[in-house]
């Protein structure tokens, strides 16, 4: 009478099945990462045509977009639809005043950037003196030096809404910039070359390319601030 053996994988299949593993998991986890990460960047991109279309409906209403700055009273029309409760605000920005009022915009945040060194997202308002020339933080060099820049969208616009996002990653910017500013030529490699594109810097508006709608300002540690066209006037 024969004695039934046990089957099952030998130490070698063992050794090949994992190996396999390893190499689909070291082929698979960067393009799932690539993925994530293109998920976020195209969201953002949403909240920015969120913010286009709550400043267009705030254009209707009001025929002018108001500057920053000008805002030291914020009306919350959430809170009291007739306008008689107030928000103070004195440092309060374009944004702000959409969010607060209902149904235009919901948030001035996007899934990409940080809120880090005093810096957080922001929907600005800027007046132009000429030429549609903006300086990076909405009209003033706060915090960034001079480094002008003109939307593609806006031409020689007398003032411009701009969405600002803080500190992104370098793979976070060239995406971005390459979603918005694109599609660039073949010279154009890597995401180092991409930002640099639409790179403000210098204290002159750069020409790499035919215009931008995302322009970004280099922090010095490998973060990105990006500024994106969203309306004008």
């Amino acid at each position: 009478m024969k004695t039934p053996q046990k089957s099952g994988f030998t130490l070698i299949e063992m050794i090949g099945v994992l190996a396999i593993i390893g190499i689909l998991a070291a082929v698979v986890a960067p393009r799932v990462i690539e993925s994530i990460r293109d998920a976020k960047v195209t969201s953002a991109i949403g909240s920015v045509n969120s913010a286009k279309s709550a400043a267009l409906s705030y254009y209707q209403r009001y025929d002018r977009f108001p500057e920053d700055g000008t805002l030291a009273t914020i009306i919350d029309y959430r809170t009291d639809p007739a306008g008689a409760t107030t928000v103070s605000g004195a440092g309060a920005d374009f944004g702000d005043l959409l969010v607060l009022q209902e149904q235009l915009l919901e948030a001035e945040r996007t899934p990409i950037g940080e809120d880090i060194n005093g810096k957080d997202w922001a929907v600005g308002c800027a007046t132009i003196a000429g030429g549609g020339v903006l300086d990076a933080g909405g009209g003033t060099a706060s915090g960034y030096g001079t480094a002008p820049f003109v939307f593609k969208s806006a031409g020689r616009a007398s003032r411009i809404v701009y969405f600002m996002m803080p500190n992104l990653t370098t793979q976070e910017a060239a995406a971005l910039g390459t979603k918005v500013n694109g599609p660039f030529p073949n010279t154009v490699q890597g995401d180092l070359n991409v930002i640099g594109e639409s790179l403000a810097a210098g204290g002159t508006p750069l020409t790499n390319i035919d215009g931008a709608n995302a322009w970004f300002i280099d922090n010095g540690d490998s973060t990105y601030d990006a500024f994106l066209y969203v309306a004008h006037q």
